[in-house]
């Protein structure tokens, strides 16, 4: 059994998560910023579940909540980036501090609770970052455009984090799922009101995004299992896509990135001055 250590688990994926773990017979840290959200999950699982305080925009707590999760369990064997906020806004439309706090959230708190454990995996020489990223994290979307960047960073980073520390025995795993049933776009940040000149591609995404909630095809408690099949995987992927919509975008991502390397590759290749060495 391993011990895991999860963040933003009041609601949706991260919920389901810490159940699963929790029910699989592993020790979990479920972490949220509001902790008595949590209480019915520990009440479940009283001798696996430890709930902690955890905004992960704050450093100083995510500091204390991690030393005290190594302190109390002997050493996390998963960490689970999960917490982050959705915002849904044309680019030009966008509240430059909602989306502040949105990338404050879904960077930097993955980065900064990521590398507050570092110092622990590497002394170990083992542990597997499971970061929640998205499909937004490998295809931009209209309406989703800082929201996009926040979760490109977080996969940016992971994938260079695993080629840092592949030899260290740390695994790591970026989910990027498509929709699934959780609280996302209800408790995201909108801005509705735009430019007109946006309404000819608003208005559809609005119309999507508006009647989505409830209807989304994903299940967070089959996510949940995903994560735990590839936490037990000896080679587990760098990437996974979840989800048939993540899948069919992804693969169309990958065939018009690749189209459009081919067409422009005459192009791209002039500004190479000398042979690469």
């Amino acid at each position: 059994m391993a011990t895991w250590f999860i963040t933003g688990c009041s609601t949706g994926i991260g919920r389901a998560t810490a159940a699963a773990a929790a029910s699989a017979g592993h020790t979990v840290i479920a972490t949220a910023r509001r902790p008595e959200t949590l209480e019915d999950l520990v009440a479940e699982h009283p001798q696996r579940v430890t709930a902690l305080a955890l905004d992960v925009t704050d450093r100083a707590q995510i500091a204390s909540a991690v030393e005290l999760a190594e302190r109390l369990t002997g050493g996390v064997d998963v960490v689970v980036n999960n917490a982050g906020v959705g915002y849904f806004a044309t680019i030009e439309d966008s509240d430059p501090g909602d989306v502040r706090s949105m990338m404050d959230a879904n960077f930097w708190g993955v980065a900064d609770v990521t590398t507050a454990f570092l110092p622990h995996l590497r002394e170990r020489r083992a542990g597997h970052i499971i970061t929640v990223s998205s499909i937004a994290g490998v295809r931009g979307s209209a309406g989703l455009g800082y929201y996009c960047a926040s979760k490109w960073a977080a996969s940016g980073f992971m994938e260079a984090l695993c080629k840092e520390v592949g030899h260290l025995g740390i695994q790591v795993t970026t989910v990027e799922p498509g929709p699934v049933l959780s609280q996302w776009i209800p408790s995201g940040g909108k801005v509705h009101d735009i430019q007109p000149d946006y309404a000819e591609v608003m208005e559809p995404y609005w119309e999507r995004i508006d009647g989505l909630p409830g209807k989304q095809p994903g299940d967070p408690d089959a996510l949940a299992r995903a994560m735990l099949e590839v936490a037990a995987m000896e080679h587990p992927p760098l990437h996974l896509l979840a989800g048939r919509h993540a899948i069919t975008q992804g693969r169309a991502k990958a065939e018009a990135l690749s189209a459009e390397i081919e067409q422009w590759e005459e192009l791209g290749l002039s500004i190479d001055t000398r042979a690469a060495s």
